[in-house]
């Protein structure tokens, strides 16, 4: 007995470990992200990149703006100080030098605009424009360049560029140097590169669109397959399974979908199988005493004695129907969710006393010798009359299905968790082909014996059904010809009984 409960232990701890590596699969699962929330991350992330082009595209724009203004700077700048050398050198007249009024005229021209020529008296030299030449111009920006203020000025005005510059000999200022230089093409620049910038993002928010559409398509098309295929499924043809391809999410509803309809046509099958055998039970004892009331009527000369012992064999057959009646509709209420527990603390080793009591009279009539051995006094949580039930189906089958003289050993054990029932005999045993079958309901390992026993074949179904409803387990070691072993193994304390002793503490 403490091997079999060091085996109940390996085997709880495995379920245990396989339960936590469940519930952190599923765990991981959780962490994944939705179609929804890929869906707001992928256009987020869309968005970031269209965000992130854009102002990379008008920080660009407006640095190759700045870089093309300061090359206009640099530009006027030069042609100013090589004007400024020619008019040094002629001593600020334009009287005899032909050459230097096409240079000023070629300056002016090559940077569509402007060049004025002012003396120390403020009186202009040269205007490219010729508007204001000999004229006096008092201007804050000439006149500060003139008094040594500042050696230049340079300002963007509306439409150009001015550039204010001192004609100096040594630290003498002999006249000022005005080029203004025209800032169209800087206009047309930035309406060229507005234009890029415009394109590009037209361009990203055509390329979200189509994302946005391709991700919708092809989700609605996983969820169209899956509804279609449900539909299917709904009309009774569960023959057909999902490809499992598209989203990690479709993937993974596709699977279960699949495990489901896969345990739904299991379930169709055993209920298909179920119907067929409940069938066959119940009409088996009918065709028996219909050949029977049949065998009397067509005998005329049957006598007295006849008519008893066919009498008795029809009692016999409707008994036999009865508790097959009364075993599927205990079946059903075990089979039904809401089927009520009544739950209380009881004494299991007065409970497996009880049944022996019953049982002992049945293994004497064959010289069956039960021994009950109880390691230690074991009190559970547990609903009294289904237990019974279920411990007395298992202690009944041993003696049933037991050699005459052989012998059935029932013991009693518990840790500080579970308390286990182990039944043991010398039985006929079960071949190997045959155990995973023995809990399914009608089954039976000999057919002629079970029904010459008067079994039903839903003894070890119920039993099963009680221990699940007590979230135990129920385990089977046998050989062939060499007897069989039960060990079974339930929660001294479950769910349902805490609950039940919670309101039993309430109610005081």
């Amino acid at each position: 007995m403490k091997d079999e409960i060091k085996e109940e232990k390996k085997d709880e701890k495995l379920e245990r470990k396989k339960l936590k590596r469940r519930e952190r699969a599923e765990k991981r699962q959780h962490k994944h992200m939705g179609i929804s929330l890929r869906w707001f991350v992928t256009f987020l992330i869309i968005v970031l990149c269209a965000g992130i082009m854009l102002v990379y595209s008008l920080m660009s724009s407006r640095l190759y703006v700045q870089r093309y203004q300061e090359q206009l700077e640099k530009n006027v700048m030069a042609q100013a100080e090589y004007l400024k050398n020619n008019l040094l050198e002629n001593h600020m007249t334009l009287d005899d030098p032909q050459d230097l009024n096409l240079r000023i005229e070629g300056v002016a021209t090559t940077f569509y605009g402007r060049v004025l020529v002012i003396n120390r008296e403020y009186r202009v030299i040269k205007d490219t424009y010729g508007n204001h030449e000999n004229a006096q111009i008092v201007n804050p920006d000439i006149m500060a360049v003139m008094r040594g203020q500042a050696s230049e000025k340079i300002s963007k005005k509306d439409g150009y560029l001015e550039y204010i510059t001192a004609v100096k000999q040594e630290q003498d200022v002999q006249g000022v140097l005005v080029i203004q230089a025209s800032t169209d093409s800087l206009k047309v620049i930035e309406r060229r590169v507005e234009r890029r910038n415009w394109l590009s993002f037209a361009l990203i928010m055509a390329i979200c669109i189509g994302a946005a559409w391709a991700i919708g398509n092809a989700s609605s098309r996983g969820i169209k397959r899956i509804n279609q295929q449900m539909e299917i499924a709904g009309e009774g043809q569960l023959e057909t399974q999902i490809p499992v391809r598209g989203f990690k999410e479709f993937k993974q509803l596709t699977e279960r979908y699949n495990a489901t309809i896969s345990k739904l046509m299991v379930i169709d099958s055993t209920r298909q199988e179920f119907v067929s055998n409940v069938s066959h039970e119940l009409k088996t004892p009918i065709t028996s005493m219909k050949v029977l009331a049949d065998s009397l009527i067509q005998n005329e000369s049957a006598d007295l004695a006849m008519y008893k012992e066919f009498m008795t064999d029809i009692v016999d057959e409707i008994d036999r129907e009865s508790k097959i009646i009364t075993d599927l509709l205990t079946l059903v209420k075990m089979d039904k969710k809401s089927a009520a527990m009544n739950i209380e603390e009881i004494k299991i080793n007065d409970l497996l006393e009880v049944i022996l009591k019953r049982v002992t009279p049945i293994a004497k009539s064959r010289g069956i010798q039960i021994t009950y051995e109880s390691y230690r006094d074991v009190t559970a949580w547990v609903d009294e009359v289904k237990l019974s039930l279920a411990l007395t189906n298992i202690i009944e089958n041993a003696v049933k299905y037991n050699v005459d003289n052989g012998w059935v050993k029932v013991t009693l054990n518990a840790d500080h968790r579970n308390f286990y029932v182990k039944v043991a005999d010398s039985g006929v045993g079960i071949p190997d082909d045959c155990k995973e079958h023995v809990f399914e309901r009608f089954y039976r390992v000999d057919k002629a014996r079970s029904r010459d026993t008067g079994g039903t074949g839903l003894g070890l179904a119920i039993t099963k059904s009680v221990i699940q409803m007590h979230k135990g387990s129920i385990k089977l070691y046998s050989e062939s010809g060499e007897g069989t072993t039960f060990t079974i193994r339930i929660p001294m304390k479950s769910d349902a009984s805490v609950d039940t002793a919670r309101k039993e503490g309430d109610a005081e």
